[in-house]
């Protein structure tokens, strides 16, 4: 009895012995274990460790370390200079967490304050990551896999600084941070104040970066888990700056940016061109004067999205739903673009065409000096790096000119598939008429293959040319959508009713486009092109002022000067082009009305962009004076001439002139009369046009052929 009574005094003794030394330990702060905690962190982390200064600690109840110096090491063959370097450090911890972190989850801090926090996050593109210590050291990864973070319940740093240089993502970025967050458990713990304020520069992949951030949490942004707790923690973010040459303004909530990357809220970016944007993110965006937008952007988990509420490229208004999911191999983007207007002059600096008066990007090279046609070379590898499909909705098409009236509800299926880029199903409205066919763009080939077959079907060429129309028929122009009006005033000028002509040629435009080229920019697939392209004009009208013009009927010309210019009805009109090796040679070209038949020939060189044409009239009617011949026009697209064939011209005068001194001055007028030509069929269905028509002038196609070589 006496021993169990000695033996439980002795317990009692020891109990009490271990409770005042626990009471005067936590009163004191374990000062003596501050080698022997370092000792066991350092094992424990598997890095260098180093406790220095004042020290303080408390293992029961909510255990809490105070340090003057704290410096954790990164992790082996890291280049990294530490992991954690801290002045007047406070960390909270819970002991079930450093138990779940032994058997292998990520490490949970319920605190984190210091007055001064510097932080290195260095991950290689191997996967291997500056803050893998302890049990991840020793853990098998996939090769690339991310490591989790630690996790910090509440945080407050007087003066923060992380250096994040991560090769996986290619990003480099200096955050400077101040702030906290968290609410403490109870009044001996730090208070910290409400949200971080955080500067960002450098570079996010070939982007540079320079953000000013404010958010209600900075640790819950840099975890990288991939779960749905990382979502429900998201904090609230606003982002301003300049991302490249951009200028980026971000309102919503962000968690786990340096992993899974959730993010929800409103956007508003503006910058040069879209391209520079796309690059750096994998998109596949092109070459476009300032843009600016307006939208609601999210990403989880892999998959981005943005609902545009407005945006504007150039003097373009679109917006638009897209999805873009980068899990998929390649990327793939998805969705439909909607918009009251697009301007083709605003998609031009993608082919190196002028952007309609703005000075076009950097970096985007037009037609050299003497051409049109635009000789910058395709971005080609960008169309394998992702997968698109999108429906392209647009009111208004508005061409690069003001001589012709926009497109009306266009509508095209866009599909990038495998480096293939094809225009599905397009059609569109104007005046009065339809626009339909297919376009298809194959990268693969080397060079790349361009296929386009469109159609044109009762299209009113006055309505949509609008610089055929005369000044008085523009101010009497009904709007180009009333295809019935566009009709009435056709039928008024057939009938003569039209005081004066109101357009130089008018009628109704059916048309067919079968084309293939191969290159690498739009000048060497034009310089390629091959197939046929057909075009007839009927039920329309001519000036016929112009049909005397190109007569050179000089007496008649000279009346409908004086009277007034009219429109004759036009029987028909017909082009037909044969196109081989880029030379576009016209097969059949033919303008009939009643007062004359004429007829072009000749060919357009798309490789040197060389015009050798010619148009002679063959009048229906006697003309006292009609000197006969063919009107030519040469030169080049940029600088077209216009001229009569000298040797025809010739002819004619030198006989007038031997009568004129033969037979005296009346004489020299009989051969300048032309005594006219019977009609004979439909000239745009019987014969062959090549055959009938003038041939263009020596002059003009040795130069071309001389051009040509």
């Amino acid at each position: 009895m006496t021993g169990r009574r000695r033996a439980a005094r002795a317990a009692l003794a020891l109990v009490g012995v271990t409770v005042v030394a626990g009471v005067a330990g936590e009163a004191t702060g374990w000062p003596f274990l501050q080698r022997p905690l370092r000792d066991a962190l350092q094992r424990a982390a598997g890095v260098p460790v180093q406790l220095d200064g004042r020290f303080r600690v408390h293992l029961l109840w909510r255990p809490r370390l105070q340090i003057e110096h704290l410096t954790v090491g990164a992790a082996p063959d890291v280049p990294a200079p530490h992991l954690i370097d801290g002045r007047r450090v406070t960390l909270g911890w819970r002991w079930a967490d450093i138990w779940r972190w032994r058997r292998g989850e990520a490490l949970t801090l319920r605190s984190l304050g210091a007055d001064a926090l510097d932080v290195h996050l260095v991950r290689l593109a191997d996967g291997r990551a500056s803050w893998q210590i302890g049990h991840q050291q020793r853990a098998v990864k996939q090769p690339g896999q991310p490591q989790p973070l630690p996790r910090v319940g509440r945080l407050q740093v007087a003066d923060g600084h992380i250096a994040i240089d991560d090769h996986v993502l290619d990003t480099q970025l200096r955050i400077d941070v101040r702030g906290g967050e968290g609410a403490g458990q109870d009044e001996s713990e730090m208070r910290a104040p409400n949200g971080y304020h955080a500067t960002i520069g450098g570079r996010y992949r070939a982007l540079p970066l320079k953000l000013t951030i404010r958010s209600g949490g900075a640790l819950p942004l840099l975890r990288d888990a991939d779960d749905d707790e990382d979502r429900a923690a998201m904090t609230p973010l606003r982002v301003e700056g300049e991302l490249g040459n951009s200028r980026v303004i971000f309102d919503g909530q962000a968690a786990a940016l340096m992993g899974a990357r959730h993010i929800d809220g409103a956007i508003r970016f503006s910058g040069p061109s879209l391209a520079t944007v796309g690059e750096p993110l994998g998109l596949t965006l092109l070459q476009t004067p300032p843009f600016s937008l307006l939208g609601r952007v999210a990403h989880h988990n892999g998959v981005w999205t943005l609902r545009t509420e407005r945006a504007t490229i150039g003097r373009s208004e679109l917006a638009g739903e897209f999805r873009y999911d980068t899990h998929a191999k390649p990327p793939r983007l998805s969705g439909n673009a909607t918009g009251p207007q697009l301007r083709l002059a605003d998609l031009g600096p993608a082919i190196g065409a002028p952007t309609g008066g703005a000075a076009p990007p950097s970096g985007t090279a037009s037609a050299p000096r003497g051409y049109v046609l635009p000789r910058k070379r395709f971005d080609l590898p960008s169309l394998s790096a992702m997968n698109a499909d999108v429906q392209l909705a647009i009111d208004q098409l508005v061409f690069s000119t003001s001589a012709m009236t926009p497109l009306r509800g266009l509508r095209t299926h866009v599909l990038l598939d495998g480096g293939v880029l094809e225009l599905q199903g397009l059609q569109a409205e104007v005046a009065g008429g339809r626009v339909s066919g297919t376009t298809r763009l194959d990268a693969r080939s080397q060079p790349a293959r361009w296929a386009a077959q469109l159609r044109f079907g009762g299209v009113d060429v006055a309505g949509w040319v609008r610089g055929v129309r005369t000044a008085e028929g523009e101010r009497k122009a009904p709007s180009s959508d009333d295809a019935q009006a566009l009709r009435r005033q056709r039928e008024a000028a057939r009938r003569g009713a039209e005081q004066k002509a109101p357009a130089y040629l008018t009628g109704e435009l059916a048309a067919s486009v079968d084309v293939t080229g191969a290159g690498h920019s739009t000048a060497e697939i034009l310089s390629t092109l091959e197939g046929p392209i057909h075009a007839t004009v009927r039920e329309g009208t001519m000036s016929h002022l112009v049909t005397e013009a190109l007569g050179v009927d000089v007496a008649q010309a000279l009346g409908v000067m004086i009277k007034g210019d009219d429109a004759l009805p036009l029987r028909c009109a017909r082009l037909d082009f044969e196109t081989h090796g880029g030379v576009m040679k016209l097969t059949r070209g033919v303008f009939d009305n009643p007062d004359s038949t004429i007829r072009v020939a000749g060919q357009l060189d798309l490789r040197t962009e060389q015009l050798a044409l010619a148009a002679r009239a063959r009048p229906k009617d006697v003309s006292p004076v009609s000197l006969r011949s063919p009107i030519t026009v040469s030169g080049t697209l940029q600088s077209p001439k216009v001229g009569i064939e000298p040797s025809t011209l010739g002819v004619r005068a030198l006989g007038a002139l031997a009568l004129g001194a033969l037979a005296g001055p009346l004489a020299a007028v009989i051969p300048l009369v032309d005594p006219g030509e019977a009609e004979q069929g439909d000239p745009c269905v019987t014969g062959n046009s090549a055959e009938a028509s003038p041939k263009p002038s020596r002059s003009a196609a040795t130069k071309n052929e001389r051009v040509t070589r």
